[in-house]
C-alpha cells in the first residue's frame, strides 16, 4: 500500500527511499506546476471563468468535474467516484454519471432534480452508490444559481467586500445513501461583484492551516471578483499529500450577457399589447435597463402602438401591422421605434379624452420624435438612464401663471410672472399637458413674463420639440424689445418655433 511504502522510506528501512524520495519530490513539483498551468479563462457567455486544478494519485479514487454549456444555462459540477478496482473502471463510472446529469439537464430538470435522478440512477448502479458531488446551474439572463450537493461541501458565494454565504440545497448524503424523497435545492441570485466558488473536497485538506472559506474571502477582498486571482491563490501554493485526489477549484462571477436587439411585428389589433409588453420588459431586463426605466418604456411603448391601432387604422376595414424594434446604444441609452403602415387621423379638438398618448410619452421618455408619411407614422422613443431632471418627484411650483384657453382651433397659453430653473419640470409638464402632447396647436403669449426666464427656456426646448414633430409648430408672442425676447433670441428658440409680436400677427 502507499501508505506502507511512505512509511518505509520515512525510517530509512526502504533500499529505494532516497530515489522515492526524489520521485515524490518531482511529483510534488509537477503538481505545482499543473496549478498554475490550469488556472485558465474559459470563454463562457455570461460569465468570467476560471479552472485551478492540482492532479493527485488517481488511485485514492476518481476525482472529476465538469463545465457543461446547455443553452440558456451553465452547469458545474465537482465530484469523486467511489475507489473503483482500475482506473477503467472508474473513468466508466464518470461518464455514466456525466451522462445522468447531461440528460437530466437537456430536458429542463432543477440542480435538486438531477441529483434526485443520480441518487435513483446509483441505486441500481452498485458501482456508483457512495459518489459525493456539487452541482450547480446558473443562468445568466437572470444572475441566479441553483445548488444541489450529495454528501459534498456547498458552492460558495463571495462579495466584493469578502462576506461569504454556502449554497448547501437539499444536503443529501453520498449518492443512493439517504437521499430525500424529493428535490431540494438553493436559489440565489448572483450581483455583477460576487464571486462564485465550487471546490473539491481534497483543495481544503491540501490548506490545513487556514479554512478554505477564510482564505477565499481574503482574496477577493484583496484582488475583487477576479476568478484567476482566486484559482492561483487557491490552488497554486499547497501542501497536499502525494496521495492526495484531485484538487479543484471552478470559479466565476456573471457578466453581461451580450443581447441582440428587440424587434416584433404584429397585427394592429388591441389584444396583442399585452404580449408585446411582456417581451419588451423581459428584453429591457436583459440589457440592464433599470425597473423603473422599464416600466416608462412598457408605458411609453404601449400608449404608441396603441395610437397606432386607434389613430392609424380605425375606419380601415383591414387591420395592417405594427412594428416594434429597440437597441441598447453606447452609455446605456436605449432605442425604441414603433412603426405602422396606417394613416394618422388627429382626433377632435374639443374631445379632452384623446390627445394624452402622446403626453405620456414625453412625459416617460427622455427623446419623443414622430413623423408622420404616407406610408405609415414612426415614433422613436429614447431614454438615458437616471437622467430626469425630476427624478425624485420634486420642483418648484413658483409663482407664475398659467392661463389656459382654445381659440381659432388651437390651444393659447398666457404665461407671467418670474420663471426660474426650478420651474422648468413643472411648466414643461403644463405646457404639455395643454398641448396634448404636441397634437393640437399651441400659441404661447409670453408679454407678461418678468426677467427671470431660465426656466422658460428649459421648458420651451421640449415643447417646440414636440409641437415640431406632431407637425404643429410653436407659436411664441413676445415683445420685441423684452427680456423675454432677447432670451428667446439668445436661447436660438427661433430656430425651431415661431416667434412674433403678439399673436394676433401668427392667427
Amino acid at each position: 500500500m502507499n501508505d506502507g511504502r511512505r512509511e518505509r522510506g520515512a525510517v530509512g528501512q526502504d533500499p529505494g527511499g532516497a530515489d522515492r524520495s526524489s520521485l515524490l519530490a518531482a511529483v510534488m513539483t509537477a503538481r505545482q506546476e499543473l496549478a498554475r498551468q490550469a488556472a485558465d479563462q474559459l470563454g463562457l457567455a455570461g460569465i468570467r471563468f476560471a479552472k485551478g486544478v492540482v492532479a493527485g494519485d488517481r488511485a485514492v479514487g476518481r476525482d472529476w468535474h465538469d463545465v457543461l454549456a446547455m443553452g440558456d444555462r451553465i452547469a458545474l459540477v465537482v465530484g469523486q467516484v467511489p475507489r473503483q478496482r482500475d482506473e477503467e473502471s472508474a473513468r466508466v463510472v464518470v461518464e455514466r454519471l456525466r451522462g445522468v446529469i447531461t440528460a437530466q439537464l437537456l430536458h429542463g430538470c432543477t440542480a435538486a432534480e438531477t441529483v434526485l435522478a443520480l441518487h435513483r440512477y446509483a441505486g441500481f448502479a452498485a458501482e456508483a452508490a457512495g459518489a459525493t458531488l456539487c452541482l450547480a446551474v446558473f443562468e445568466p439572463a437572470t444572475r441566479s444559481v441553483r445548488c444541489a450537493s450529495a454528501g459534498h461541501p456547498g458552492v460558495l458565494v463571495i462579495t466584493e467586500h469578502g462576506v461569504i454565504r454556502q449554497l448547501v440545497g437539499s444536503r443529501s448524503g453520498p449518492l443512493a445513501t439517504g437521499y430525500p424523497a424529493r428535490a431540494r435545492e438553493a436559489l440565489e441570485t448572483v450581483g455583477e461583484r460576487e464571486t462564485v466558488l465550487l471546490y473539491s473536497t481534497e483543495l481544503g485538506r491540501c490548506h490545513p492551516d487556514v479554512r478554505l472559506e477564510t482564505l477565499a474571502t481574503s482574496v477577493v477582498a484583496e484582488t475583487g471578483a477576479d476568478p484567476r486571482a482566486l484559482c492561483e491563490r487557491l490552488t497554486g501554493r499547497l501542501s497536499c499529500s502525494p496521495d492526495a485526489g484531485d484538487a479543484v477549484a471552478l470559479v466565476f462571477t456573471p457578466t453581461r450577457v451580450p443581447v441582440g436587439p428587440f424587434a416584433l411585428s404584429f397585427p394592429a389589433e388591441a389584444g396583442r399589447l399585452s404580449a408585446l409588453r411582456h417581451e419588451l420588459a423581459d428584453w429591457l431586463g436583459r440589457v440592464g435597463v433599470s425597473e423603473e426605466d422599464t416600466f416608462a418604456f412598457v408605458l411609453a411603448v404601449g400608449e404608441a402602438a396603441a395610437n397606432s391601432i386607434e389613430h392609424g387604422y380605425r375606419s380601415d376595414s383591414a387591420t395592417g401591422t405594427i412594428t416594434v424594434t429597440a437597441e441598447s446604444g453606447a452609455g446605456g441609452a436605449t432605442r425604441v421605434t414603433v412603426s405602422d403602415d396606417g394613416h394618422w387621423r388627429y382626433p377632435p379638438l374639443t374631445d379632452h379624452s384623446r390627445g394624452r398618448g402622446l403626453l405620456i410619452m414625453r412625459e416617460s421618455m427622455d427623446e419623443v420624435l414622430v413623423h408622420r408619411g404616407a406610408h405609415g407614422t414612426v415614433v422613436t422613443l429614447c431614454k438615458r438612464p437616471s437622467s430626469r431632471a425630476d427624478r425624485n418627484g420634486q420642483c418648484d411650483p413658483g409663482g407664475y401663471e398659467v392661463r389656459v384657453r382654445q381659440v381659432e382651433g388651437a390651444v393659447r397659453v398666457e404665461l407671467g410672472g418670474e420663471l426660474p430653473a426650478s420651474v422648468a419640470p413643472a411648466l414643461r409638464k403644463s405646457l404639455l399637458t395643454a398641448a396634448r402632447g404636441g397634437v393640437f396647436p399651441l400659441r404661447l403669449d409670453l408679454s407678461d413674463v418678468g426677467r427671470d426666464t431660465e426656466g422658460l427656456v428649459l421648458a420651451l426646448f421640449s415643447v417646440a420639440d414636440a409641437a415640431a414633430a406632431a407637425g404643429q409648430p410653436l407659436v411664441l408672442a413676445a415683445p420685441d424689445p423684452s427680456p423675454v425676447r432677447e432670451a428667446l433670441a439668445t436661447a436660438g428658440l427661433h430656430r425651431i418655433a415661431r416667434v412674433t409680436d403678439i399673436l394676433e400677427t401668427a392667427s
